[in-house]
């Protein structure tokens, strides 16, 4: 037997504790509970995303319009928005990689971070395209907002229901050495919220 299979063999041997043997403390005692809005906007902006707020009677794809008037593809997983083509009619990341504005809408957001939370589900199985789009544009409801990752572990099925998840909080962006922030280095170039 080789050191793999022994590896391979010692692991499938130990079995996972059951989710009550190691339970969390009361939510009470684990930091901000301020599930906001204001929060939430607060924090996307510090880590660099934007909010799209709608004007009176504006609809959600003209909010998008206003805050993308050059966008030649806008690519929706969405029914609130029509777009120039679906998600699911994307079938190579070629085509993926054309898509100027992505629309999608998030499960729910952590407000203490700012930050949205997708998984295949609002994808549509999609997951890399997302962050090939040049912009992301994320649908989220006010009342699907916790206020910290305690929360949102304990509250949402989400995080085991999925079999691939994803936080993301503002867009992409690296550091030097030196501490130079490029934003949308490796991903998306911006990150927007919408009110939905």
């Amino acid at each position: 037997m080789s050191a793999r299979d022994v590896i391979l063999s010692r692991l499938r041997a130990v079995k996972s504790p059951a989710e009550e043997a190691y339970p969390l403390p009361p939510i009470v005692m684990l930091g901000d509970q301020d599930a906001s809005p204001e929060r939430f906007e607060s924090n996307l902006a510090l880590m660099g995303g934007q909010m799209i707020h709608r004007q009176d009677g504006e609809t959600v794809e003209a909010a998008i319009a206003r805050a993308f008037p050059k966008r030649r593809n806008l690519c929706t997983a969405v029914p609130e928005v029509k777009g120039t083509l679906r998600i699911e009619d994307l079938t190579t990341h070629q085509e993926a990689d054309t898509v100027d504005v992505m629309v999608v809408r998030a499960a729910f957001g952590v407000a203490e971070m700012g930050g949205i939370f997708l998984s295949e589900v609002e994808l549509k199985d999609h997951l890399a395209d997302v962050h090939l789009a040049q912009h992301l544009v994320v649908l989220l409801a006010k009342d699907e907002l916790v206020g910290n990752m305690h929360n949102a572990y304990r509250e949402r099925s989400e995080f085991r229901t999925a079999g691939y998840g994803v936080l993301m909080s503002g867009p992409s962006a690296t550091a030097d050495i030196e501490g130079v922030l490029i934003r949308g280095a490796q991903g998306v170039r911006s990150l927007s919220v919408i009110w939905a």
